[in-house]
């Protein structure tokens, strides 16, 4: 029976090009497209004059990041020419996108077929009715990413781009077919009722679609096979279809002996084969779809750890935006495959996609890699109180869970993320309207967590919270299956060790709560490290140091079930200022996906393999003072992150240390020479890892002489490399004898829920803001104790009093008093006595937040060395940076 089963797949396989079937195929070259809105009538427009694009496309890749605030949010036009022949008269002809954001209209020969409100998940036109067969046709899309207050997002931390930022698809089907108008899903329903070691129960289901005039009897059928395309379940049925009508259908509990189980160490796939063929001799087929499906079951138990196929399983994981440097969110399939891909490869189980349904090729592609999915739909930061608002995230999540129930890696469908945090911050709210926003929240998570439920009863709901305690005292938590908490304590409030403190509070007032950490991780910029790391610093130092301590406090927590790094990667924020202007930088990797080294600590944590990794590779190029006079040595500290219990270190092939490892890393302090260090680390079984590191030992005491090239980053304790000048610029330190640093005033701070060092605002002119961003303030000068020679001296500024305020974020969760009124800034400044500039005004001058660079060549005569006075006219100096360069 098997075999004559497995004949007949093969018969079907090949018979494939003598069956009428289905035609899909791309639509993403040579539209024509125009920013704006359009003055004539649709069929009127001349698009003579306008850009000619591919999909997937966004009009945002560079606004979104220029120096000025905002970007364009409005309407786009693409107009396309589409040849119908008349072979393709009495079927049916669909338009379908995969995403466009937000709100898109198709007309066809200027006729407007259909309107899709909302940006992130996929929809369709039926053009069947009105194509002029035989003929040349005109596709015009108009596409608005406005905001628009009756749909989700209404405010986030990250870009709304605008545009067909994904794939669009022309799907021409015969009369007879699957329902191709149902949210534009597949049409057809796997349902995995019953999973065992032994047996799986396999139902699928859906609707037909009779376009013809005359009553027809058909055979639906679906026939599952393994990797091997031997055939594990077959099933059909008969059905009448009336003219012009849909039916249902189900063939039910196929039974599948000793599955293969779908897990993320076995994504193990089956293929379903389902067919529509006429009821009679020798009948062609009429529709095919071919569907992946896994078998496996989940559930939490009673000590609330997820479980997967009847074993605990800790969820390990990562969020992911959509979008990549120079492409916004317009990625081709590649690119989102690329980033799962390495997400999988850092040792991770489970992701969460972030804050919307994302791309069909992102859950394909976690389906085959294993990739346990939290997906859900993008009601963010807040919530309108009207009835067209809780309509659309309905329709919503409708269309988000028909689009993705089939993919066996989803596991957890989500619907709100922080949706009171704009509740939190708005002090103008008046009590009764905050207690109605209030109420339709609640209103509306219950309405999507039955919606939700009804859909996918084979999921669990989810909602994303941040650390407030309105949840709980408006009883949302109580709503969702599981409770995904945002969390960032020793960023933006509290210590890092108060993690685990919250957490322990939660399950000790909800024992039965299931828990998963949905974010987690600081804002890091791989230009900036530091010795001291603390918390804004935004160094690659303080990532290592908050992700090991939340690593280690939540992998001893036994019930909590997962957690969700925040996030993979650097993604696009238009409203942030923060050390790269217009990025959150909270990423494990880049934007452009190199990697940050704390991708080292997941590994020694996750992987199986032999994992030893000198975190090095964005810090190898570094400056120091020597230790003692005369030694040409400086220390300095080298981390390694490893899954062996124990590390040698040589430098430059001799050894400088052996050392256990504790929390899979372990640091050693390396006496760096000047010039080129070699580094290998390596265990007692052979494994190894090697890093080279630049090193420039400045001496001792500068008169001492060896002083090429000195810069320094006023007011700050953290190093910062320029890669586009390959210059390091290192921490400020106060003045003393033979040697260097500022005299008077003080490094700026401000006290938010953390003390930060500088400003937050986007400085003007520069990419190097984290140079600007500190300072010193009341300084009245600063000295080199250089040698007698010529030098160039660089003096950075920038006035941080901004006059239209600071754009700040509610996701800072902080205050920030730097756009307070200050006095007008003036100043003189004078070199080795002699005045340089006269009545600086930044401000007046320059304007505010704008980087602002002198340099001037000087002589350092009689061993006085270099003296920088700043006399104040009115208010007090400052200074952003500083640079000495020895002329030969």
């Amino acid at each position: 029976m098997k075999k004559t089963l497995f004949l007949l797949v093969l018969i079907l396989f090949f018979s494939n090009t003598l069956t009428a079937q289905r035609l899909l195929t791309s639509i993403n070259s040579g539209w024509k497209f125009h920013q704006g809105d359009i003055d004539s009538q649709v069929n009127e427009i001349n698009t003579e004059n306008w850009e000619i694009v591919n999909l997937p496309h966004t009009w945002n890749v560079s606004d979104a990041f220029n120096e000025t605030r905002g970007y364009y949010r409005g309407a786009g036009w693409y107009v396309k020419k589409l040849s119908a022949p008349m072979d393709w008269k009495g079927k049916r002809v669909f338009f379908k996108f995969e995403g466009a954001n937000q709100t898109t209209e198709l007309f066809l020969n200027g006729e407007l077929i259909g309107k899709h409100l909302g940006g992130y998940t996929g929809f369709g036109f039926d053009l069947s009715n009105n194509l002029k067969y035989g003929e040349i046709n005109t596709i015009s899309v108009k596409v608005d990413n406005a905001h628009d207050g009756n749909i989700p997002p209404l405010r986030a931390d990250y870009t709304f781009y605008g545009g067909i930022y994904r794939n669009v698809w022309l799907l021409v089907a015969e009369p007879i077919h699957f329902d191709l108008s149902n949210y534009a899903s597949d049409g057809v329903f796997i349902d995995t009722p019953e999973v065992n070691e032994k047996k799986a129960l396999v139902t699928v289901h859906g609707s037909l679609v009779n376009n013809t005039l005359d009553k027809k009897t058909v055979i639906i059928e679906t026939t599952v096979i393994d990797k091997n395309n031997a055939v594990v379940a077959n099933k059909s049925s008969k059905l009448v279809l009336g003219p012009n009508s849909k039916s249902e259908f189900s063939l039910e509990n196929m039974e599948i002996h000793s599955p293969n189980l779908w897990s993320p160490d076995n994504p193990y796939l089956y293929k379903t084969i389902t067919q529509i063929s006429e009821d009679r001799k020798n009948s062609i087929i009429l529709d095919k779809m071919v569907l992946p499906m896994g078998l496996r079951w989940f559930n939490f138990d009673d000590q609330n750890r997820f479980c997967l196929n009847g074993k605990p399983l800790k969820l390990v994981g990562a969020s992911r935006h959509q979008d990549y440097k120079n492409l916004g969110n317009a990625l081709t399939d590649d690119y989102h495959y690329n980033d799962y891909k390495h997400i999988k490869e850092l040792g991770f189980n489970f992701v969460r996609l972030a804050h919307y349904p994302q791309a069909p090729e992102v859950y394909k592609t976690c389906d085959e890699l294993g990739l346990l999915v939290w997906s859900e739909i993008p009601i963010v930061s807040g919530v309108t109180v009207s009835k067209e608002f809780s309509n659309n995230c309905i329709e919503m999540q409708k269309e988000h869970i028909r689009q993705t129930r089939n993919h066996p890696s989803v596991v957890l469908y989500g619907y709100m993320n922080e949706v009171i945090i704009s509740l939190q911050f708005n002090r103008r709210l008046e009590e009764q309207d905050r207690q109605k926003t209030v109420n339709r929240i609640i209103e509306l998570a219950n309405q999507l967590d039955d919606l939700t439920k009804a859909e996918a009863p084979d999921r669990f709901t989810v909602m994303a919270m941040h650390h407030n305690t309105g949840y709980n005292e408006y009883g949302l938590t109580e709503i969702p299956d599981v409770v995904g908490w945002n969390l960032y304590f020793g960023w933006y409030y509290n210590t890092i060790e108060d993690l685990g403190k919250f957490l322990a509070e939660q399950h000790n007032m909800y024992p039965n709560q299931r828990m998963i950490v949905s974010e987690y991780g600081p804002g890091t910029d791989v230009r900036i490290h530091s010795t001291t790391p603390n918390a804004t610093d935004f160094s690659e130092d303080f990532q290592y140091v908050m992700h090991a301590s939340y690593l280690k406090q939540m992998m001893n927590l036994p019930y909590l079930a997962g957690f969700a790094a925040w996030n993979y990667a650097d993604f696009g924020s238009s409203g942030r200022a923060d050390a790269i202007p217009s990025i959150n930088q909270k990423g494990l990797v880049n934007y452009d996906r190199s990697e940050k080294d704390v991708c080292g600590l997941y590994r020694a944590y996750f992987l199986n393999d032999p994992i030893i990794y000198i975190a090095s590779r964005n810090f190898t190029l570094r400056t120091g003072i020597e230790q003692d006079k005369g030694t040409g040595i400086c220390n300095d500290n080298v981390k390694i992150f490893t899954n062996q219990q124990e590390i040698e270190l040589k430098l430059d092939g001799k050894v400088i240390g052996k050392k256990k490892v504790t929390d899979h890393e372990v640091n050693f302090n390396v006496p760096f020479n000047n010039g080129k260090n070699i580094l290998t680390a390596s265990d007692n079984n052979g494994h190894s890892d090697q890093v080279t590191i630049e090193y420039n030992v400045l001496p001792f005491h500068l008169d001492s002489g060896g002083v090429k090239d000195l810069a320094v980053n006023v007011g700050s304790d953290v190093s910062f490399y320029d890669p586009g000048t390959k210059v390091m610029w290192i921490p400020d330190r106060q003045y003393t004898e033979k040697s260097w640093g500022y005299i008077g005033g003080a490094p700026y701070t401000v006290q938010r829920r953390q003390l930060q060092t500088g400003v937050t605002q986007n400085i003007l002119g520069t990419d190097c803001n984290p140079l600007f961003q500190t300072f010193v303030e009341g300084i009245t000068g600063y000295r080199f104790d250089v040698p007698d020679g010529q030098y160039k001296l660089t003096l950075l500024f920038q006035e941080y009093n901004d006059p239209n305020g600071r754009n700040r974020l509610i996701y800072n969760l902080s205050t920030d008093d730097s756009s307070k009124d200050r006095k007008e800034r003036e100043f003189d400044i004078t070199i080795n006595g002699e005045k340089a500039i006269s009545k600086l005004n930044l401000e007046r001058d320059y304007g505010s937040l704008r980087a602002v660079t002198f340099d001037f060549i000087i002589n350092a005569e009689n061993g006085k060395g270099i003296k920088v006075n700043f006399n104040p006219l009115s208010g007090v100096a400052l200074l952003s940076g500083i640079r000495i360069t020895c002329i030969p």
